[in-house]
Formats: structure tokens, sequence, C-alpha cells
């Protein structure tokens, strides 16, 4: 009866969420570029002044909702010493997210 309940509580109000990964060099606009589209999709964010944005240290997350749907945006930082983390966070996101052949 629970797993009844539970599945029609899910399908009833849970959304779908899609996780995108923004990747890029340094200065490239990556958080712009989240900044914006946050303040287009979420009325309720007035975001961040753009001349204020600074390089991003490690991650930025942003959500957004659009018709039933979520979609979660990872921005990572791109900084030349940071580079070498993309792997192992591109591997731990797709063994969560992803079937598992992208994995060493």
């Amino acid at each position: 009866m629970y797993s009844l309940l539970s599945g029609l509580w899910k399908y009833t109000f849970q959304k779908d969420e899609f996780c995108i990964l923004i990747l890029g060099l340094d200065n490239a606009g990556k958080t712009t570029f989240l900044e914006q589209t946050k303040t287009n999709f979420n009325k309720n964010n007035k975001g961040i002044n753009l001349n204020k944005i600074t390089a991003t240290v490690g991650l930025n997350i942003g959500k957004i909702d659009i018709a039933g749907s979520r979609l979660m945006f990872w921005d990572l930082g791109g900084q030349e010493e940071l580079q070498s983390l993309w792997d192992e966070i591109l591997c731990r996101v797709a063994w969560n997210y992803l079937p598992h052949r992208l994995c060493r």
C-alpha cells in the first residue's frame, strides 16, 4: 500500500530533474550565462549584477523550474588549478546520473 501511495505522490508532484554541467576555460562566461539564465527563468530571482561576478572558486549550482521539469546547472571554475579536477567531477556526476560506462 505504501508503494502505491508513494508512487502516486511522485507521479503527481515530483518533477523530472536534468543536470547540466557547464565547463570552460577561465573567463569564458560560464557564471554570467548561469546568472542570466536564472534571471530570465526565475521571476523572483534578481540575479547578481554582472559587473560584480568574479572568478568561480570551485562550484556554483543553480536550479531552474520550467514546465514541470527542474534543470540543475553545475558551473565549474575554469582556473588551471581546477581543471585537473574536471575528470573526477565528471566521473562522479556520470556515475550518479548516467550508465556506468564512462568511468574507469
